[in-house]
């Protein structure tokens, strides 16, 4: 019939793409990093500045973030704050430096739910991907 759409046999999500936000200011970690989540079909905010990764946390909500600790002064504690202010709650990772328990329970403390020294493997973004899925709702 003239006008009318077949619609075609998908299974329909009304959540669409998981989106992912991850920060980190090495470009070549961050393109490492969202590979994964980009090959499971995730929606990939890749960020490399502070300042990036606040406005994109202002504008869109996130179902799961990776902040790079990024130095001993831990810059990404200022998007944390912003995922919290304005993303709560969202599954946090850091993505710290080799094992530094000072910077581990501050990022726990802001809010993140898990702290993975760097570097991180592809298989360890994997499990994490994995773990996601399983604890998401409507999954």
């Amino acid at each position: 019939m003239r006008g009318i759409r077949q619609l075609e046999e998908e299974p329909y999500s009304s959540l669409g793409p998981r989106r992912v936000l991850i920060f980190d200011e090495d470009i070549e970690e961050l393109a490492h990093y969202a590979e994964p989540f980009e090959n499971q079909g995730f929606e990939v905010h890749k960020c490399a500045s502070v300042e990036s990764a606040m406005r994109c946390v202002e504008r869109e909500a996130f179902d799961l973030a990776l902040v790079d600790q990024d130095s001993p002064a831990f810059e990404g504690r200022r998007v944390i704050r912003h995922l919290v202010r304005y993303n709560f709650p969202v599954p946090l990772i850091v993505l710290g430096r080799p094992w530094d328990e000072r910077s581990c329970r501050q990022a726990l403390e802001l809010g993140a739910t898990e702290y993975l020294e760097k570097p991180v493997s592809s298989a360890a973004i994997n499990g994490i991907i994995k773990k996601f899925l399983e604890s998401s709702p409507g999954e």
